[in-house]
């Protein structure tokens, strides 16, 4: 099953979480007349705004006509187009500007057929390679380097597992985020300074040389990539 994840709107709305379980729901603002399948509070969601929908197992996403319209990544979409979603994926609603007032994020969960435990971000950017010097046993949350066993705190764990998956890609911060601050509202609430200091203590763990990184490499204006 699908979800998505209120970020940002009407502060009754914020941090609800909405999960798909039908293959077509309408979100929307509730009226006296109208009641969508997502209901939102926001004056400038439309009743009717937009559809999501399950069709041969990938999502899509359409703008019923909506007055204020809708982004997709911070990019309007033309109302009446079929657009694909991926996981975290950015659903604005009432765009002003160049953002929008209500922010959604798309989730596929683990039971979905698109996203499961051995597939997450590395399966859109293909098989992640192997890694010789790292082992991670995600059942008992454990994590080898070098055939030694690491003893990790929660979110050098998370880092580390989100980074083994998608070894040899550069991983933004904001999918750096996502993935060890999944629990934060506002993404933009955590630093390039808390992100840089938790890289900093892995490669304490993991790295031969830490001074010296040859494992977690930083891409400037990109992010960190293991290797």
């Amino acid at each position: 099953m699908a979800f998505i994840i209120v970020k940002r709107g009407d502060a009754e709305d914020v941090g609800k979480t909405f999960t798909f379980n039908r293959p077509t729901v309408v979100v929307g603002r509730r009226t006296s007349q109208n009641k969508p399948d997502i209901e939102l509070k926001d004056e400038v969601i439309s009743r009717q705004h937009l559809e999501i929908l399950l069709n041969d197992g990938r999502y899509w996403l359409r703008d019923l006509g909506s007055t204020n319209g809708t982004m997709i990544n911070d990019d309007r979409i033309i109302a009446g187009n079929l657009y694909e979603l991926k996981h975290n994926s950015k659903i604005g609603l009432g765009v002003e500007g160049t953002s929008a007032r209500t922010l959604l994020i798309f989730k596929e969960s683990e039971d979905t057929n698109i996203i499961s435990k051995k597939e997450s971000l590395a399966g859109k950017r293909g098989k992640a390679p192997a890694v010789a010097w790292l082992k991670i046993d995600e059942g008992k949350k454990e994590v080898l380097v070098d055939g030694k066993q690491k003893k990790l705190s929660k979110k050098e764990y998370d880092l580390v597992r989100f980074l083994y998956s998608n070894a040899g890609s550069v991983c933004s911060r904001e999918e750096i985020i996502e993935a060890v601050w999944p629990e934060s509202k506002d993404p933009s609430a955590t630093s390039d300074a808390t992100i840089d200091q938790l890289v900093h203590r892995l490669r304490e763990r993991v790295e031969p040389e830490p001074a010296k990184p040859s494992r977690i490499i930083s891409k400037k204006a990109f992010g960190y990539m293991l290797v």
